[in-house]
């Protein structure tokens, strides 16, 4: 009886689409199923955790993170990195190094429960950058 109800209630409703990510007009995002509801969240709002992960990693100088739709229902997303790699660091290092901060920074933040793709480019060999010791008085 009780289902019945539930039924009459659920077919009068509007049914939500839960699929992992969806385009709208204001761009794209990843839905994230919670006990409370969906969770909306914009993949600028990726783009941002994942250089927000990159600015810890020594090996990379600069970075252009850009997130990009995949049609995989595991992984709903790839980020794509564009980076000038430090001078003496290896580039295999580097890019596992940013996948891993990357993933545990999605992790934490979102609760993913899936791996994101990370596929690094390096544009070019930067030289590292050194602080400027400063004279105490």
């Amino acid at each position: 009886m009780l289902k019945d109800i539930i039924r009459k209630i659920l077919s009068g409703t509007k049914k939500v689409v839960t699929l992992p990510a969806v385009r709208t007009s204001s761009g794209e995002f990843l839905l994230k199923k919670t006990d409370f509801g969906l969770i909306r969240v914009e993949f600028a709002v990726v783009q941002k955790i994942a250089e927000r992960a990159l600015s810890q990693v020594k090996e990379i100088q600069e970075v252009t993170v850009s997130v990009e739709k995949i049609s995989n229902t595991v992984t709903p997303l790839k980020i794509r990195l564009t980076v000038a790699l430090a001078e003496g660091y290896s580039a295999p290092r580097a890019s596992e190094t940013a996948d891993k901060a990357i993933n545990a920074a999605l992790k934490d933040l979102l609760r993913l429960e899936f791996y994101v793709p990370v596929e690094v480019k390096v544009k070019q060999i930067a030289q590292p950058v050194t602080q400027k010791r400063r004279r105490v008085r």
